[in-house]
């Protein structure tokens, strides 16, 4: 007897449906399983007849074939055990096979019966709704993961004696109450950095524009103190922004909350990290720190000390905004539209210019900044060297501004950039590409010339040149300008004065 029933296999953080199809004929007992599988798919058999005995339900003595269809696309993870334990129970007359055409079954099944949450549970969930299916059946841990997505019909169930009873309709499932996710609140400020005036209004900007920061200085400057509070000056996730992120977690197996991300995510992996870890692949590739960093902050402390392949391993995503990973088993793409935000010292001891405690040769530090490449620090939008700090600014009483009230600035150039690219793919100035800067970063004639004079005191290429008009936008934007003014690309130009030619 042939059955049918269906699951979802993830790829990158999309999903494909796959059909489970069963055959029992005459022949010696055993089970076979075709469809283009990795080894722990090859695996499922063992966990699904162990499975299906210690559930209390007969092993057919006949020859079982399971194909998971399409043949020509590998199929890796454990969520397919109990859609193929439903397909061959179905094929012994064991479940009602007029219920399971539009329902999408996904799971691990443990030699108990029992069942194991999966990744990428919302990425399968999505496709299902998306191919037209009316319920899908997943395992109880991953229920509040798998409910976020609206429009299709989420059925949670522990063991697979239960699904099976659920199918034949003998029981309704038993439902758990939504956890609602509360935003904790942030409790890092901007009012808590004294001075660094320069420094905050880069940050300001990069948070209005999205744009690529770095700050240089000696130690203790705070240089991380402010990149781990931009993303208090950063607008709130949207909607789709939440399920994009979250399906990212969710095929890492990543997702400890098992519900919606809500915060941008601010992503500090140490300079030891591997190209791999930074940018994702494996066998069956998974997400890298730049993913993880989707739709927010990359921060990299130190940045010449990271291995200078995982440095320029960025120039791709920094420029697309995804990561195509190639493998012998396919290609995927992840989502990389993150921020960098960048530290460094300006030589190895961290004290240069200052030469009563530098001791550094010219020799060693120019081998320090030559890890960091042209072509990346073309990448860069605002570049900024922070002094040290007095004892005044740091003992005395100054006002700071809180990240409330920069917040506020940030929101109102958003929506003016919102509104400015209506009907586009983009939603940020540093999102423009060469034909849309000639039509939304047009320069007046003495703007013109303040960029023709830096451009013999500068090493200036075609990508920095348009990088600054994309961030003299957004200081006009933060200002409510609609034209660039002349003031305008002095700010942004300053924000370069470290491209100046030595």
């Amino acid at each position: 007897m042939l059955s049918n029933t269906f699951c979802a296999s993830v790829y990158g953080i999309d999903a494909k449906i796959i059909r489970v199809e069963t055959d029992l004929s005459n022949g010696l007992p055993g089970m076979e399983m075709v469809g283009y599988l990795s080894s722990e798919v090859k695996e499922a058999k063992e966990r699904v007849r162990i499975a299906i005995k210690n559930s209390g339900y007969e092993w057919s003595g006949k020859k079982i074939t399971v194909n998971l269809s399409p043949a020509d696309i590998r199929k890796s993870g454990t969520q397919y055990d109990l859609a193929i334990a439903v397909s061959i129970l179905s094929s012994q007359g064991v479940v009602n096979n007029l219920n399971l055409d539009k329902c999408c079954i996904l799971g691990e099944l443990k030699f108990n019966g029992q069942i194991s949450p999966v990744r990428g549970i919302i990425s399968c969930v999505i496709e299902a709704a998306r191919s037209g299916f009316e319920q899908v059946i997943t395992p109880y841990d991953n229920y509040i993961e798998a409910s976020v997505i609206e429009g299709i019909k989420i059925i949670p169930v522990k063991t697979l004696s239960e699904t099976v009873d659920y199918i034949n309709g003998i029981i309704q499932p038993v439902y758990i109450d939504k956890i609602v996710q509360i935003n904790e609140e942030n409790k890092l400020d901007f009012s808590d950095v004294k001075g660094q005036f320069m420094a905050k209004r880069a940050a300001e900007i990069t948070a209005a524009g999205m744009h690529n920061l770095l700050l240089s200085g000696p130690p203790g400057t705070g240089k991380t103190m402010i990149a781990r509070r931009i993303p208090t000056i950063m607008p709130p996730l949207t909607y789709d922004e939440q399920i994009e992120l979250t399906r990212i977690y969710s095929v890492a197996g990543k997702l400890d909350n098992k519900s919606l991300i809500k915060s941008r995510p601010f992503r500090d992996p140490h300079h030891s990290i591997t190209k791999t870890g930074l940018i994702g692949g494996g066998t069956f590739p998974l997400p890298g720190e730049i993913s993880y960093a989707n739709f927010g902050i990359l921060f990299m402390d130190e940045l010449p000390e990271f291995r200078r392949e995982s440095i320029e391993v960025l120039r791709q995503p920094l420029e697309e905004k995804r990561i195509v990973i190639n493998r012998l088993s396919g290609t995927v793409v992840y989502p990389a539209d993150f921020t960098l935000v960048a530290a460094m010292n300006r030589c190895p001891c961290g004290f240069y210019p200052d030469r009563n405690k530098c001791k550094c040769s010219q020799g060693d530090i120019s081998r320090y900044l030559s890890r960091i490449s042209q072509p990346i620090m073309d990448r860069i939008d605002l570049k900024v060297e922070m002094p040290a700090i007095n004892f005044d600014e740091i003992s005395g009483k100054i006002y700071s501004e809180n990240s409330k009230s920069i917040l506020r600035r940030v929101i109102r150039a958003r929506k003016i950039q919102e509104h400015r690219y209506s009907g586009k793919s983009i939603l940020f100035n540093s999102r423009l590409d060469g034909s849309l800067v000639d039509e939304y970063c047009i320069l007046n004639d003495s703007s013109k010339e303040i960029i023709r004079d830096s451009f013999d005191k500068t090493d200036f290429t075609a990508r920095s040149y348009h990088r600054l008009l994309k961030t003299s936008r957004t200081i006009a934007d933060l200002e409510g300008s609609e034209k660039i003014q002349d003031k305008h690309v002095m700010e942004a130009l300053m924000f370069r004065m470290s491209d100046r030619k030595e």
